[in-house]
Parts: structure tokens; C-alpha cells; sequence
């Protein structure tokens, strides 16, 4: 707890503060959190401040920039060809380097520490024997493009440090590189919801906000919490802060939590390293389909959920969705596309069938072209078309190849499958049983999704 004290008095000696009845304490699970202190009288009240920070205390890539007409970090040619993310994890590991010389060092010194690999390591930097229990998951992809991704980012940065820069810059290896990319990735925050706008404003030409991400110390205690309501809020005077309000009151002994916006668990487990566990509020499990053609402002995915998408624990999957599909009372969406994004489905639908043969083959009465649109759609998702017909047979295509992505998904996933002796699952690492987690969960999503359709064949 020395570490925490460090942390606090540093942050608080700089302008921070933190509400009265608060404090930052070692929770066996989560670690560093904040909580309510058990002495306190009073529970903390919906939307008061929890941490208030000045972002001058911030670390990103803006720290590198401000710095270089007076006093450079780095060589400018260095600054010039390197991604301004990149810059910031390189920043942020010659701070470590700097020791007890750096201004962040009772920040530093709080995190987890490059030796310690267990602590902060991620998926994508895991032993191989890990890493390898993931394969034929959802995450496998994005596991091996963040790998190939700092492999190339380190090297062109080490070759432009090792021309131009100092001692200390040549000392990053790949390893602290590494580091600094999963501090990075499960604690930043993007710039243009924590900064203010005039220093969003004091960037290079070419540069956007949120082409690279800021580390705010003490505030990035809260650990997340997705049902919850939060606020970042900016003040300007007496000087730039970020404020954390939280839209629930808790309890002396409780931990107060942040939100980290909504991200499946495949997200979570890449990004930060754990997952959150169903139950009968709420489920996080979902598999990333992706979509073949997307529009550059169109997410490039698609979502097969653990539960029915309209079930209230599905709270990412409602949010995610683009298209919601409200059924008259007595109708139902059927069991194949009940675990599926809405607009997954009707995207498949309509690559298969051009709007002029929509209006044709599922004709409708209503005033506008957008209601014709919705009336087809409740249509199609309630499968209430004529058998026999052209639209029913587009019904059954867009089945045919929904069922026919879940079973491929599925059979990778077999392909790959693990399987434990007798007494070997007490001789795991923490990663192999969080992999192994991931993927029990993956095998839910779709088995739930291949029963709801198989119940639908029962009852066809």
C-alpha cells in the first residue's frame, strides 16, 4: 500500500482530490480499486465527484509534443515518422527507464512492473503454450494482428532511436514496448472525452485527437463497470480537470466503479485481460462476425449473442444494434434469428434480394417508402411470408447461411478443442484457465444459437 499512498500524495500534492468519504484500497480481485471507506456514516451519493485530476497530469503522446521546442524527449526525426501512439508507449517506457528522475515516477511505480509478466501481460503477448488456447476463437485474428502490429511498430521506432537518440532510448526493447502497450490498452483514455478542448487543439498538422491516447493517474483506479451511468465531466477553472461522477450511490465498503463503454467480453479479454462472468441480470458473450463489405461509417462488425438479443441480460447486443425490429403482440422473431443482430440478418436478406423484388415480392399498403420498409421487415423476422413463395424462399436462404456461419464458427472451435486429464486443471496457469473460460463461453454463444434454431425445425 506504500506504492498507493506514493500514488495519492503525489496526485493530490499536484491538485487532484478525491471525494471525503473515498479511498483507494488492494481488493484481492480487482487490486487497486476505490471504495467507499468502511468508517464512513453516509453512502456516496449518485453523481457526486469520486476523483477529481488536473490533466496536466496526464501522459500521452501530447507531453512528447509540447516538450520539443524547449526541452526534446525525443530526436525530432524520431517524432516525425513515428505514429503518434507509438510515440506514447515510448514515452511512457523511458519514463520507467527515468526512474525516480521522471515527474510520473509515484504513478509509475504503481503500476504493474515490466518484471512482473503475470501482472500486466495480455493475450496477444502471452507463452505460446498459452496463447495457443485460443486458437479457433473469435479472438485468434485480432491476437495475431496486435503481434504483427508491435513487431513492426518497434522495430521501425528502435531503428529510428538507435540512429538519433540517446542512451535511454536505445534501452526500450521489445519487451518494455510490450509493457507499455497493455498499460496503454487497459488503462487510457481517448483524448476528446477527458482533455479540454484548447489542449485538443495544440496538435501537428495531420494529427487527430484520438489518433493516440492519454494515461490519467489516480483516475484510472476505477475498474468497470457496464450497467453503470457515468460521467467525465471537464472543468476549466481554476484550472483543466476531469471529474468522475457516477450515476449510483454506494455503500461504506463498497467499491465505487467506472464504465469503460460497452465491449463484449472478446474485447475486454484482448483490451484489459479479464472478462465479465454471466448472470441472470446480465451476459457479455458474444461472437464478432465479420461483415464482408462495410461503409466507412458503419461498425465492421456483427454479433451472435449468448442469449436471445431481446433478452434483458443482452445489454451490448441492444446497443450495438443499428436495426430494432418491434413486433405486434402475438408475433415472435424466429429461433434462427433470435441470437443474431438484427442487422446482420437483414443485410444478408438484402444482398440477396434488391429493393425493387423487396417491394414485389412482400408488397405493402403503407404511406411512406421507410414504413413499407418496417412493415417488410416484421414480416421477415416473424417468418410471417407464404410458404411456397419467392420471399419465403429468401426467408429460408438467409437461414441457410446464418445457420451455416454458426456451425463453421463452431467446427473451428473443435478443431482446436482442449482436453484436460483427470487432475490437470489444479497444474493451470492463470492464463490457461482464463483461455479455456473463453473458450466454454464461445461454445455457449453458438450451441445456444444452433438450439434456438434447431427448436424452430422441431416446431416447422
Amino acid at each position: 500500500m506504500e506504492d498507493i499512498k506514493a500514488l495519492v500524495d503525489w496526485s493530490t500534492d499536484h491538485g487532484a482530490t478525491l471525494h471525503p468519504s473515498v479511498e483507494v484500497y488492494d481488493d484481492p480481485t480487482t487490486g487497486f480499486s476505490f471504495r467507499v471507506k468502511p468508517s464512513s456514516e453516509n453512502p456516496l451519493p449518485a453523481w457526486d465527484q469520486v476523483v477529481s485530476l488536473p490533466t496536466r497530469l496526464s501522459l500521452s503522446y501530447l507531453d512528447v509534443i509540447h516538450a520539443a521546442s524547449s526541452n526534446p524527449i525525443f530526436p525530432a526525426e524520431f517524432v516525425s515518422q513515428t505514429p503518434p501512439h507509438v510515440i506514447g508507449r515510448f514515452f511512457l517506457a523511458k519514463q520507467y527507464l527515468l526512474g525516480r528522475d521522471s515527474f510520473w515516477w509515484p504513478y509509475i511505480q504503481a503500476l504493474p512492473q515490466p518484471a512482473d509478466e503475470d501482472s500486466w501481460c495480455l493475450p496477444p503477448f502471452w507463452p505460446t503454450d498459452d496463447a495457443e488456447l485460443l486458437e479457433g476463437t473469435n479472438v485468434e485474428v485480432g491476437l495475431e494482428k496486435i503481434r504483427a502490429d508491435v513487431r513492426k511498430e518497434h522495430a521501425a521506432a528502435a531503428a529510428l532511436l538507435k540512429q538519433h537518440g540517446d542512451e535511454k532510448d536505445k534501452e526500450i526493447s521489445m519487451k518494455l514496448y510490450q509493457w507499455a502497450y497493455c498499460i496503454f490498452s487497459s488503462r487510457s483514455f481517448k483524448p476528446s472525452l477527458v482533455l479540454a478542448e484548447e489542449e485538443q487543439t495544440r496538435l501537428p498538422d495531420g494529427i487527430g485527437i484520438n489518433d493516440f491516447s492519454v494515461l490519467l493517474p489516480l483516475f484510472d483506479i476505477g475498474n468497470h463497470d457496464m450497467t453503470l451511468d457515468v460521467r467525465w465531466e471537464l472543468q476549466q477553472k481554476p484550472h483543466n480537470t476531469c471529474e468522475l461522477r457516477v450515476g449510483r450511490s454506494f455503500q461504506p465498503g463498497q467499491q465505487v466503479f467506472n464504465n469503460y463503454s460497452m465491449k463484449t467480453n472478446a474485447e475486454l479479454l484482448l483490451g484489459y485481460g479479464f472478462m465479465i462472468p454471466p448472470t441472470e441480470e446480465l451476459h457479455n458473450d458474444y461472437t464478432h462476425v465479420r461483415k464482408r463489405t462495410s461503409s466507412p461509417s458503419a461498425s465492421e462488425e456483427y454479433y451472435i449473442s449468448r442469449r436471445p438479443m431481446a433478452h434483458s441480460s443482452s445489454l451490448l447486443g441492444r446497443y450495438r444494434q443499428e436495426l430494432t425490429v418491434e413486433l405486434p403482440e402475438g408475433k415472435s422473431i424466429i429461433g434462427t434469428f433470435q441470437h443474431v443482430q438484427p442487422d446482420m440478418v437483414w443485410d444478408i436478406f438484402c444482398t440477396l434480394c434488391q429493393p425493387e423484388e423487396r417491394a414485389q415480392i412482400m408488397p405493402s399498403d403503407a404511406a411512406t417508402l421507410e414504413e413499407q420498409e418496417v412493415a417488410r421487415q416484421r414480416q421477415f423476422f416473424s417468418g410471417d411470408v407464404k410458404q411456397g413463395s419467392q420471399a419465403h424462399a429468401y426467408l429460408e436462404h438467409t437461414m441457410g447461411i446464418i445457420q451455416h456461419k454458426v456451425m463453421q464458427e463452431l467446427e473451428r472451435l473443435e478443431e482446436t478443442e482442449v482436453e484436460l486429464v483427470d487432475g490437470q486443471e489444479g497444474d493451470l496457469t492463470r492464463n490457461q484457465r482464463l483461455a479455456l473460460e473463453y473458450r466454454r463461453r464461445c461454445r455457449a454463444v453458438l450451441e445456444n444459437t444452433l438450439e434456438a434454431m434447431g427448436l424452430e425445425e422441431e416446431a416447422a
